[in-house]
């Protein structure tokens, strides 16, 4: 598995705030949500491969909805 940390940032109105998304060390999907207004409140949640793989499918289930 390669080296790599996936960001996204918030839209307009949340601009402060980022999505982290890698593969750790404990062979899992690591998701943390963080604002930098408030960095002592960060959240983060760790996935297995069964778990991201349904995360992914109930995204693109609800994206299509997005008229």
């Amino acid at each position: 598995m390669e080296n790599t940390k996936i960001i996204f940032t918030g839209t307009e109105s949340t601009e402060s705030q980022e999505m982290q998304i890698y593969f750790n060390a404990n062979n899992e999907i690591f998701i943390k949500i963080y604002d930098w207004e408030t960095p002592e409140q960060s959240e983060f949640i760790t996935l297995n491969k069964a778990t991201a793989v349904k995360l992914c499918k109930v995204l693109k289930r609800e994206i299509s909805k997005i008229q």
